[in-house]
């Protein structure tokens, strides 16, 4: 496959850009998300393979897209609303596994620049430390809940 330079890839349309949003607050599914942007953003779970190890995702995600301008920013609401959900057992932990790495792997999305950090943190830690069928222990961030 030859590299192309971002300025030679297709640009998100707006119907496109709704759906990253809409999937963003739990209001679109994985699958809408993915119909969406077929041919230019894909991604791949897989579970139980190594060398992600038992009962983990494997994840592969390929973009051909431009990157937006500004992009879909993600704020600490984002997570909030994600943790609510979960509580509440409006989603599974797998679904919130999966929405952290779709917000990781597609580069449409953008880290609020305030909370960067902290949104990056709370991605990643939900994203590669959930997910497992072994029963884990309770972090201090899920005793405490800041957000």
């Amino acid at each position: 496959m030859k590299l192309k330079r971002e300025s030679e890839l297709p640009a998100l349309t707006a119907e496109q850009l709704d759906v990253l949003r809409r999937f963003a607050m739990f209001e679109a599914s994985l699958q809408e998300l993915r119909q969406a942007l077929a041919n230019v953003w894909e991604i791949e779970f897989e579970s139980g393979l190594k060398p992600a190890g038992p009962g983990k995702l494997m994840r592969a995600a390929s973009g051909h897209f431009r990157i937006p301008e500004p992009g879909v920013l993600i704020t600490r609401e984002h997570i909030s609303n994600a943790l609510e959900r979960k509580r509440f057992e409006l989603i599974t932990e797998r679904d919130l596994v999966i929405w952290a790495t779709v917000l990781l792997l597609n580069d449409a999305y953008a880290l609020d620049p305030g909370d960067e950090d902290l949104i990056a943190e709370w991605l990643n830690d939900i994203s590669f430390n959930l997910g497992t069928d072994e029963p884990r222990r309770t972090s201090s961030r899920e005793r405490y809940n800041p957000l």
